[in-house]
């Protein structure tokens, strides 16, 4: 069943078929390289034999039968026709010649070589030469005739053995290669993929703490489940804030969903009484202002995630805008007997939202104000280091528990784990979604007295 499954696989098929194409293009130009090189080689050889018979020709033109003579001897020694040993003669030549009479008898030249006008392929008379040959000859009016032949070069064989040589190996060696090769590599793909659809079974039946195995190798595999592994943390983590942040809404809305219905049982009861009906009332429209404002946020919240905000961005004075929201502030922690401490740096632009930023130091502001012990020190700062802007806001009270440090940025968390102050846990949560959107770094800074956040924008 796997062997069947590797062989229909995509990888076994996809290198199965690259290596067919490799195959045929290989195929393809062997067979129109060769027999083009093979052309321009007899095309050369035909030219240098045709050149000859012109030569030929003007010879016996201009000086007759005796300087043909004189021109195709092969030696000086040699009166006329050479019937010697041939190989002596083709290790100093190339090309041979013969010139006849007209009856056919050999003048000068070799004896075995014999040809008609028209130019082709023949063999000698030799018993110990067989290679081909390329001749011609020309006649004379007088009848006599000068024939030159060359032999085929061996480069046209090479070419012609190389040819038949490449296209056996390649349909004899590189196909059934290509189909080991597509195997293994088809077995080893499915093995790695069989791992991570594994881990996926796994994950869907709800072992939400399974992970991808990695080998170490960092190839696109190791990648690949290094994804899924960080896929698998983040929605682990999610599915842990889920249930917490239903848990967080069930308190959250069940309470004053609680207080509404006993206030509407009231009503019912002092329904004769109109000074106790506007109190209940005003009460149950309390709660549900209440309620009203956890929607409001998470509904906002919901916006800021989605990213649609950041294409309104535009330049914002962030100096300009702290220093309203410290003099709108001042009063509010004079009241609650708090102080607030202002540095802002002139002329500190960022690109955002500025009606979100407003909402971002209000909420720190305002847990400020309600968690920070009486007499508190509260402080807002604006500055730019080294370029980059940078703004804090802290005080100096109690701070937050070690173990609710790492949560407090998930919905519906309070560190209050009783709930009695009031509050719906998604304060931090929004200055958490208004930070990434503008790309921001929010720490709660450790080794600090107190609570103090700091959030760092990108350099512009």
């Amino acid at each position: 069943m796997q062997l069947n499954i590797i062989l229909r696989s995509t990888v076994f098929q996809r290198v199965l078929a690259s290596c067919a194409v490799f195959v045929v293009l290989t195929l393809a130009i062997i067979w129109t390289v060769g027999p083009w090189q093979i052309s321009q080689i007899k095309q050369a050889e035909i030219a240098t034999l045709q050149e000859f018979l012109r030569n030929g020709d003007d010879l016996f033109d201009d000086g007759g039968p005796d300087a043909v003579i004189d021109a195709v001897r092969w030696s000086e020694e040699q009166d006329v026709w050479f019937d010697g040993d041939i190989f002596v003669m083709l290790e100093e030549e190339d090309t041979l010649f013969a010139f006849r009479d007209p009856e056919g008898n050999i003048l000068a030249g070799f004896n075995g070589l014999w040809a008609s006008d028209a130019l082709g392929e023949t063999t000698l008379d030799h018993p110990e030469i067989d290679d081909p040959i390329i001749s011609q000859g020309i006649w004379f009016n007088t009848g006599h005739s000068v024939i030159v032949g060359r032999f085929v070069p061996e480069r046209i064989a090479n070419i012609q053995t190389f040819m038949r040589t490449a296209s056996v190996a390649l349909i004899v060696i590189v196909l059934p290669l290509a189909l080991l090769t597509g195997f293994f590599l088809s077995r080893g793909v499915f093995r790695r993929l069989e791992t991570l659809s594994k881990t996926a079974e796994t994950v869907a039946q709800g072992q939400l703490d399974a992970r991808a195995p990695l080998t170490g190798t960092g190839d696109e595999f190791d990648r690949l489940g290094a994804g899924i592994n960080q896929m698998l943390n983040q929605v682990e983590k999610l599915t842990r804030n889920v249930e917490a942040v239903s848990i967080g809404v069930a308190h959250d809305l069940k309470t004053p969903l609680a207080n509404i219905g006993g206030r509407l049982e009231l009503i019912r009861r002092d329904i004769t009484d109109p000074s106790a009906v506007h109190e209940h009332l005003d009460v149950a429209e309390s709660r549900l202002r209440g309620l009203l404002r956890i929607f409001d946020a998470l509904l906002r919240m919901g916006e800021i995630e989605s990213g649609h905000r950041r294409a309104a961005f535009q330049p914002v004075d962030l100096s300009t805008l702290c220093t309203e929201m410290a003099e709108s502030f001042t009063p509010l922690f004079e009241d609650a007997d708090k102080a607030l401490r202002v540095v802002i740096a002139p002329n500190v632009t960022v690109h955002g939202d500025r009606e979100l930023l407003a909402q971002l130091i209000t909420n720190i502001l305002e847990n400020a104000l309600e968690h920070a012990r009486d007499a508190a020190q509260v402080h807002l700062v604006l500055s730019q280091p080294g370029g980059q802007t940078h703004l804090e806001i802290g005080d100096d009270g109690p701070g937050i528990a070690p173990g609710a440090t790492e949560r407090i940025f998930e919905r519906f968390f309070r560190a209050d784990a009783s709930r009695a102050t009031p509050g719906n846990g998604l304060g931090l949560s929004l200055v958490k979604a208004i930070s990434d959107l503008h790309q921001a770094e929010i720490t709660l800074l450790e080794g600090r007295p107190g609570a103090v956040f700091a959030i760092t924008f990108p350099k512009a």
